[in-house]
């Protein structure tokens, strides 16, 4: 299972002064940079309803943001482990059997 996260996050002015400077605004567009720094400013990767509310995008062109976003290299998917199905025991070790050849 994948989860995206943020991979360059503005940390401060310069980081901020960068992106402008680099012309990444121009290339990427309005909607995926107001979905970029509502990503920047969250503790936990949003979701893309919470991403809607919150830009006042529609869900769309926040869905096309996120893929553009992705494409350009500011946000990445990194493997997570499912949990889902999985169950809370450890699974069992089964020893292998002693042959019975060694006995006459």
């Amino acid at each position: 299972m994948n989860r995206l996260e943020l991979k360059i996050p503005i940390r401060s002015e310069q980081d901020f002064k960068a992106l402008i400077d680099s012309g990444d605004i121009a290339i990427i567009g309005p909607h995926a940079l107001t979905v970029y720094l509502i990503i920047n400013g969250e503790q936990e990767f949003p979701t893309v309803k919470f991403l809607c509310k919150k830009s006042g995008i529609s869900n769309k062109p926040v869905r096309r943001s996120l893929v553009v976003l992705e494409e350009y290299g500011d946000i990445g998917k990194i493997e997570t482990q499912q949990t889902r199905g999985c169950s809370v025991f450890p699974p069992i070790r089964i020893a292998p059997q002693e042959s019975n050849e060694d006995q006459p």
